[in-house]
């Protein structure tokens, strides 16, 4: 995988320049205290339930450098005092903030993208390996396997090439739905999710073209390729569908709020004030407060854009999301979902319910290529907490239940299978 730096730098300036506002200093320790967080099992270690276990470990990570490091560490006052807090906080940023939420994303687009669908097909000796992250090394990663061809569909293949940034929406997702609650950011979380942004839009904005007998692929480019061998298309000169086209679609993951919120923290809440805490500003909508988001997700069938608008009403978390493929090769396709979560509920019991339905073309799966769905099909699933009681610390068990009909959903298995997680919240 190949990181630039490019939009971190722009980024990187812009915040500089906002970070000069004076900030309220807030507590980190107070920020996780009674904010659970899971750990999650489900079959092949899926996306969902592997994104927020991730968070969980760099939850962990987190809080015990936070209680012996913290953010500040004398009176920033005056002007010496401002520049030494700066200069630590930029030194702790570099080497040891940016390291690990860097490996961390890598970890999740190699280990949780590739490797879950590698994972879903049965496929096993899958080879992982990891780069030191920046400033250290280059940060790459890969997951590769040299499965003999014949036994899985192109559709399948293309899956697991674009796991890897698939992994990243499944876990922006978990992140904008804890902030939309919380209504505050740390700003570990908010460069966790800086990096999930920047390498998944990066990975296809640096890309180089395709040329002829063009030996090694990455993951857009071999999306590219595939996805047009698929429908007949080999010749590059006259492909349908470009990897020009590919990055026009994906810079709109650059029109997400939370990503400019999240640059906005890091820079003026933390760099420039020494707080480890921001607030997410939200849209007042009459009684709710309202924040969208849009990403570019790849799917066998082409470019899918998702609008995803979420609403805190009375504290319960509500989230619509509508989704539009691109029609250069099936048209009229996309789908909608809903759900209503209540994630940190104080009651012994609470549910979260999601529920999705699309149109979609047939999916080819196996290595006959049989076509499976086509048409309307959805998924519905219920999450449920229940307190356990007389346990050490608070904690809740957690589990859900639902199906999937045969479709492609972001983060689910492509086939029709339940769908079951179980784990615990603390």
């Amino acid at each position: 995988m190949r990181g630039s730096t490019k939009l971190f730098i722009i980024l990187s300036f812009t915040g500089l320049c906002i970070s000069m506002v004076p900030a309220q200093s807030k507590d980190s320790i107070e920020y996780f205290t009674g904010h659970e967080h899971q750990l999650l099992f489900s079959p092949q270690r899926g996306m969902r339930s592997s994104a927020e276990n991730l968070l969980t470990a760099h939850y962990s990570l987190v809080r015990l450098e936070d209680r012996f490091l913290g953010t500040r560490w004398m009176d920033e006052s005056g002007l010496i005092g401002k520049f030494v807090g700066l200069s630590g906080r930029f030194a702790k940023l570099v080497f040891l903030d940016v390291p690990g939420d860097y490996f961390s994303v890598v970890f999740m687009h190699e280990f949780y993208g590739h490797g879950a669908r590698y994972r879903e097909l049965g496929i096993e000796d899958v080879d992982y390996g990891y780069e030191w992250p920046p400033p250290y090394g280059s940060g790459g990663g890969w997951a590769s396997n040299s499965s003999a061809g014949g036994l899985y569909s192109v559709q399948e293949v293309i899956s697991i090439w674009t796991g890897g940034v698939e992994s990243h929406q499944i876990l922006n997702r978990s992140l904008r739905q804890r902030w939309m609650v919380l209504g505050t950011q740390h700003y570990r979380e908010a460069l966790l999710y800086f990096w999930s942004y920047q390498i998944a839009l990066t990975y296809v904005l640096d890309t180089p073209d395709l040329v002829a007998e063009q030996q090694d692929l990455n993951d857009p480019q071999a999306y590219i390729y595939l996805m047009n061998a698929d429908h007949g298309y080999s010749d590059l000169d006259d492909l349908p569908f470009t990897l020009d086209e590919l990055k026009k679609l994906k810079r709109r993951d650059a029109l997400d709020p939370f990503l400019l919120i999240s640059l906005y923290n890091t820079f003026r809440s933390y760099l420039w004030a020494g707080d480890a805490i921001g607030d997410i500003p939200m849209i007042p909508l009459g009684g709710a407060s309202y924040l969208p988001s849009m990403h570019v997700g790849l799917t066998p069938f082409g470019v899918e854009t998702h609008l995803e608008n979420y609403f805190i009403i009375d504290e319960v978390l509500y989230m619509l999301t509508l989704s539009v493929g691109d029609e250069t090769f099936h048209q009229s396709w996309g789908g909608i979902g809903g759900s209503v979560s209540y994630p940190f509920a104080r009651s012994d019991f609470s549910m979260d319910v999601n529920l999705n339905l699309w149109k979609q073309p047939p999916l080819k799966l196996g290595g006959d290529e049989q076509e499976r769905g086509g048409g309307l099909g959805g998924s519905f699933s219920a999450r449920a907490y229940f307190r356990i009681p007389d346990a050490p610390i608070p904690m809740k068990s957690v589990i859900e239940f639902g199906y999937k009909t045969v479709g492609y959903l972001e983060g689910y298995s492509m086939d029709s299978a339940p769908i079951f997680l179980i784990g615990v919240q603390f």
